[in-house]
């Protein structure tokens, strides 16, 4: 699903209260928050195969056993914050490819402004049996802003159809019980 209003307070408002480009997307989960985060850290490649095979057009290596959101954090180097309900990645893009600062992208993110950079943050959010997904980007000036409008129109689609694969694969592995185990209501 797309297009749901956005829940207030969250913690990628902190990273990034504005953005040049968005989208969002949303699944209905009737499983306790703690299982649904579980399923989301645990989630693999394989279960997700559309996301992948999309994703394999950017990124070469990512193997069918791999857990997406590790794959997401780049060995901590994305990763934003770990709230109890909201998992936030954040990548600093340039020409010249991913920029690596000197300090946790965490103490940078949020106020990095070298021209020429696309600041890109992700997150994954669980509130009211709603997980949601919401990347935002941030063009860093003008001309950068200008051509990364160009590839948004190229990429926004493939990119909603792999955050639509990644909620539906979390909501498949929080359905699925074994036989006899059923959910209280």
């Amino acid at each position: 699903m797309t297009d749901m209003k956005a829940p207030q307070g969250l913690v990628i408002d902190h990273y990034m209260p504005d953005w040049h480009f968005r989208e969002r997307h949303w699944v209905k989960v009737s499983a306790p928050p703690e299982e649904v985060l579980r399923a989301a850290r645990e989630m693999t490649w394989r279960e997700a195969p559309v996301a992948r095979f999309l994703l394999a057009f950017t990124r070469n290596k990512l193997r069918p056993e791999g857990r997406v959101l590790d794959d997401f954090a780049m060995g901590g180097d994305t990763v934003l914050e770990l709230a109890e309900a909201e998992l936030v990645y954040g990548g600093i893009g340039s020409q010249a490819g991913p920029v690596r600062p000197d300090r946790p992208m965490a103490e940078v993110f949020r106020d990095y402004a070298a021209p020429g950079c696309t600041k890109v943050v992700f997150t994954l959010h669980l509130a009211g049996g709603i997980l949601s997904t919401e990347t935002r980007i941030w063009a860093t000036d003008e001309e950068t802003r200008r051509r990364f409008g160009h590839y948004w129109k190229v990429i926004r689609i493939p990119s909603g159809m792999i955050r639509i694969a990644l909620l539906s694969a979390i909501k498949r592995r929080v359905d699925v019980r074994p036989a006899g185990e059923s959910r209280q209501p």
